[in-house]
């Protein structure tokens, strides 16, 4: 099981002509080693994708004995070059699991968890700041505001066109991210 977190934000990033708002994606996992060799979080492939797991593959996706499933999942995910392969391979996976992943190509954000929600993803958009927070662990607020913490619904996986949130940013000078989100459904296989 690893605690994973990211946060998608605006910064603003000068450019010759103006000033315009970035999309800016901090992530960091907390791993705690359960089986093959350790593969410390956030994944970066040398093409610049990055993925936070919070998971175990049972079936569905072969892992060797000696591998993690960390791994497996980064360069399967890797070796995909559209949005049909990425929901390809995550209908394939048996067990519980959680991700974020940043793909560099299409310069999108996804992320989501198996149809049971066996592993926790918790999502909040601050309008205030322009971000939206995922991660697999929150502390809740005391007091007499509610917490804006919600379960990522486990209805399939999301995805957020990261070029679509330079474009709007730029152009209105703030952004609600959550506007931006798009909803994808997975096709689970049988296995």
């Amino acid at each position: 099981m690893c605690g994973i977190f990211c946060l998608l934000s605006l910064s603003a990033a000068r450019t010759s002509q103006s000033e315009a708002q970035m999309p800016r994606c901090l992530f960091s996992a907390h791993v705690l080693h359960m089986k093959g060799l350790l593969t410390p979080q956030p994944v970066q492939d040398h093409t610049g994708n990055v993925l936070v797991w919070n998971g175990e593959i049972f079936g569905g996706l072969p892992v060797m004995p000696e591998e993690n499933d960390t791994a497996v999942v980064s360069q399967r995910l890797s070796s995909c070059d559209g949005p049909s392969e990425i929901l390809s391979v995550l209908s394939t996976l048996c067990g519980p699991w959680a991700f974020v992943y940043h793909q560099k190509a299409g310069d999108y954000l996804w992320f989501g968890r198996d149809f049971l929600g066996r592993r926790s993803l918790l999502w909040t958009f601050d309008a205030e700041v322009n971000a939206l927070t995922l991660t697999s662990v929150a502390a809740r607020e005391s007091g007499p505001t509610q917490s804006s913490w919600q379960e990522v619904p486990a209805v399939g996986v999301y995805r957020v066109d990261l070029k679509a949130v330079a474009e709007a940013g730029s152009k209105t000078g703030c952004l609600e991210i959550a506007h931006l989100v798009q909803f994808l459904r997975v096709l689970y296989s049988d296995s």
